[in-house]
Order: structure tokens, then sequence, then C-alpha cells
């Protein structure tokens, strides 16, 4: 109850204002976000990039209002991408449809991600579509089917384990020979289309990430949970596959000494780093994720009023 309570709270701009006007709120929201601009996002990018890890950056927002705001987070991604160039950052962009206009302009939408695809390339980055909710999966992986067949080969999408519907949607992508980044999933789903209970997802997360395994190209494992993260390992072992072709990702400033012991390790690992200010619906999902998370903003706050 609590989990659904707070994903339904992202998209509250009320509570998004009062967050932000908020200093003790701020303090806990920067362990999560790497700060409101470009230039911070690339200042956490460099200092991730030196510890031996790479970087997938999200300029945070979705569910654009207008086109012009589609082309303006289109802007910031291209300034992304000719400063990894410029200092040669192991870093790619994450990027939610919806802010591309995805609900707007469909054809638009897709003209922007090849465009951001194609200086992607040329910065040797990747580009990721996150997963949003499940209104708009099925346009998701199809954008993802159209780029690749205009010859655009270096988009992949965020995939739930937490829908029903995702082990087609696995299979689908790991024969176009798209990049698979296997989430549990952070919305509010219904329960017809969704498994609730967190045992049946860690299950259906479990069964996906096997078929990768042996399947796919270089398939991108996000999870911070440290029995699916050995889980892989094993399965991984067992059928001989090395460990530069796959990777674990998991989220800026999310066990950060976990993220250091798989680099330790000899594993891959890219960190997901958000910046922007659109920050209050990535930041309430954390919270879900977590109950620890949770406890932690709200003692901050209580330190906060006692100032």
């Amino acid at each position: 109850m609590l989990r659904w309570l707070l994903l339904r709270a992202a998209g509250s701009r009320r509570l998004a204002e009062l967050s932000a006007s908020s200093p003790a709120a701020r303090r806990v929201v920067d362990r999560y976000i790497a700060g409101d601009t470009l230039a911070a996002g690339l200042r956490v990018a460099r200092e991730l990039a030196a510890s031996g890890m790479s970087l997938t950056l999200d300029h945070v927002g979705e569910y654009v209002t207008s086109t012009e705001q589609a082309e303006q987070a289109a802007q910031v991604y291209r300034d992304l991408l000719r400063q990894v160039t410029a200092e040669a950052l192991p870093a790619g962009i994450s990027v939610k449809p919806t802010q591309l206009g995805l609900l707007l302009d469909p054809e638009r939408c897709d003209k922007l991600v090849d465009d951001l695809a194609q200086e992607a390339a040329e910065a040797g980055a990747h580009v990721t579509l996150d997963m949003e909710d499940h209104t708009v999966t099925e346009a998701t992986v199809a954008l993802v089917e159209r780029v690749h067949a205009d010859g655009v080969t270096n988009v992949g999408c965020a995939i739930q384990a937490a829908l029903h519907r995702t082990p087609e949607d696995v299979r689908r992508l790991t024969r176009l020979g798209a990049s698979v980044r296997l989430c549990k999933g952070a919305y509010a789903e219904p329960e017809h289309l969704a498994w609730q209970r967190r045992v049946d997802v860690d299950r259906a997360y479990l069964e996906a990430a096997r078929y990768l395994v042996r399947e796919a190209d270089h398939p991108r494992f996000a999870t911070h949970d440290h029995r699916l993260v050995a889980a892989i390992k094993r399965e991984a072992a067992a059928v001989g596959r090395p460990r530069d072709s796959y990777e674990f990702q998991m989220l800026y400033g999310v066990r950060p000494e976990m993220q250091r012991a798989l680099v330790g390790d000899g594993y891959r690992l890219c960190v997901y780093v958000p910046f922007g200010t659109e920050w209050f619906p990535y930041f309430t999902r954390r919270l879900a994720e977590r109950p620890a998370n949770l406890a932690f903003f709200l003692r901050a706050l209580t330190s906060g009023e006692q100032r």
C-alpha cells in the first residue's frame, strides 16, 4: 500500500513544489540526483568514470505537453552528447519517449530519436529508451523496432519484469538485436497487467535474466538486489559467458559500495545518472522501491524542521 501511494504521488505537481522549496528535502534529493544542470551531471559523470564505471545520463522529465518542450529536451541531449564526445567520456544517454513527444507527435518523436542516435553513434555512445508505464510500453518497443529498421542500431530500451507481457517483449527485442535493460518496474500497474507481489516480480526478473544471459548480444541488468546479481553471475558462469559481454546497471546514489565491489571484481557496471529540475517523479519512485529510502527522507525532513 505504501509503495502504491508513493508511486501515485510521483505525478503530484503540488508535492513536487513543496519538496523543491524544502532545503531539508533537497539535501536528501542530492543523494540521488546529480544536480539541476548539465554541468552538474557531467561533473558527477567524470567522477564515476574515473572509478572505472561507465555512465548513462538522464535529463529527467516526462510527459511533455508541447512540441516545444520536446525540442528543448532533445537539445539538452545534443549538448550532452557533444560534451561526451569532447571529453571522451564512457557515457550514453537514457531518454523517456514521452519527453520527446511520443504522445503528442509520434513521427516527430521518431525523428528526434533518430537524430540523437546518430549523434550518439558519432560519440561511440548508446541510447536507451527508458520504459514508462504500461500505456506506452507497446509504443516504446515499436519505436525501437522502427529506428532499427532505418539502420539505427545503437538504440535499445528498458523492459520491466513486473509486466506480464515482458517475456515476449524480451524475445522480440533480442531477435531484433536491440539491447535490453532489464529492470523490475517502477510504476503502479494494474493487477491484470503486472505482478503485484515482490516474490512474483523477482521470479519474473530471474526468468527473463536467464534468457538474456543465454540469448542476448549485450544484456544489461538493472538491479540493486544482491540475490539477483549473484544469480546472474552464476548463470553467466555456467554458460561460459565472459564478464565483459554483459553489464550490471545501478542508480546514482544507490548502494555505492556494491557498485565499487562489482567494478573491483572485474564486472562491467553502468551508473544511471539523472540531472535536471524535473526530478520529483524520479525521486519519488526511488522512495517507493525501498522503505529505508523513505525513512531516511523523513528523518532528514524532521531534522531540518528542528534546526
